[in-house]
């Protein structure tokens, strides 16, 4: 499917070019006569005799480095939403209001000049504390105070369509802007495009802003070698394919969000081997359920994510009636795990994303096998 001119696919695997182009220049230019092409073209062959015999005589050769990433112009972006039409070549002072920016600069080895709701950064994310504990606060993420991040000087604001397009022309008063899309929905090439998708993809477009290009090509590797590791140790134990849900306690009474087939958590669990419940995707990539949804998922492994301070039992949270009779805590596949993991990160949220999941469910029980008819 076609997003913005570019499929989310194309975007995050661009070819980029060789030698090949620059050959066919040379050769033009050598092969004015006959005579000349035929000087060219056994110069050539010696010199590809020569190429071949050296990489037999040298075994242990360093590999090629991989192809330098290649940026495009953001109207040909799918995560992106607007922007303004002239930015800066390597912006020094970026302002966030949202924390997967901030994450992905950290992971970019850059400092934010100013960020929403700084304070509840650790909390949810907790990637590079230390780099973020003094970045000033511009106001919070749904409200971001335009008299704060004008203070901070940015050269660069980074948001959320969901949340700032109404103020983009305030924003852009103040400093170049780009406004990324919330999340995707749809599906591209029979594959359900998730938010971890989106995640791996924004990283690369800060990375193409601020000049890291090789960087956020590194960190996505990075990634996807955790997520590698993590799957081969699911198949090993013969999990693969079970069935998951990523809850999260919201501190309201028998009423959580859990992840959706396009959010972050879901992507993440596909890519490990495992089938995350519910399936169908959603706008924001949650839905509200309660336990009684549960009760008809019986081979379902719960990891339940704590929205309160460390410490609480897991029996404390699901204390009801209702919670007594599902199946996945009767046969104790309901796991703990402590707050602090943000299923809306970017891509070093995902990779402890990654790690918990594995975690988490290989250390309870299978799933019992139905019963024979």
């Amino acid at each position: 499917m076609n997003v913005r001119g570019a499929p989310l696919s194309r975007w995050l695997a661009r070819p980029t070019g060789g030698l090949g182009a620059a050959a066919d220049v040379y050769m033009h230019m050598a092969c004015r006569t006959r005579r000349a092409c035929r000087r060219f073209v056994r110069a050539s062959a010696a010199v590809a005799v020569f190429a071949a015999c050296a990489a037999l005589l040298a075994p242990h050769a360093q590999a090629a480095a991989p192809p330098s990433p290649v940026c495009q112009p953001l109207a040909a972006d799918p995560t992106v939403s607007q922007f303004s039409r002239t930015l800066p070549v390597k912006p020094k002072r970026i302002v966030v209001l949202e924390f997967m920016f901030a994450e992905d600069l950290a992971a970019l080895g850059i400092t934010p000049a100013g960020m929403a709701d700084p304070a509840y950064y650790p909390v949810w994310i907790g990637y590079d504390d230390a780099r973020l504990a003094r970045v000033p606060d511009v106001g919070t993420r749904q409200e971001p105070s335009l008299e704060a991040i004008a203070a901070a000087k940015p050269d660069l604001i980074l948001g959320v369509g969901l949340r700032h397009a109404p103020i983009f022309d305030a924003l852009s008063r103040i400093a170049p802007t780009v406004l990324f899309k919330y999340s995707p929905n749809y599906v591209e090439d029979g594959r359900q495009v998730t938010q971890f998708d989106w995640a791996r993809a924004i990283l690369r477009t800060i990375g193409c802003l601020t000049g890291r290009e090789r960087d956020a090509q590194a960190l996505n590797a990075r990634v996807d070698a955790g997520i590698a590791r993590n799957a081969q140790r699911i198949a090993a134990a013969g999990r693969d394919g079970e069935r998951v849900a990523w809850l999260q306690e919201l501190g309201l009474p028998d009423r959580y969000w859990a992840f959706t087939g396009n959010s972050a958590p879901a992507g993440i669990a596909r890519a490990l081997g495992l089938d995350p419940w519910p399936g169908e995707p959603t706008r924001e990539g949650t839905v509200y359920v309660t336990s009684e949804d549960l009760l008809k998922q019986p081979d379902l492994a719960v990891l339940f994510v704590s929205a309160s301070a460390p410490g609480v039992p897991l029996d404390a949270k699901l204390d009801s009636q209702i919670w007594r009779f599902v199946p996945a805590r009767r046969a104790g596949r309901v796991a703990l795990v402590e707050r602090n993991i943000w299923g809306f990160g970017g891509p070093m949220s995902a990779l402890r994303l990654a790690d918990e999941i594995t975690a988490r469910l290989l250390a309870l029980p299978k799933a019992s096998a139905p019963a024979p008819r």
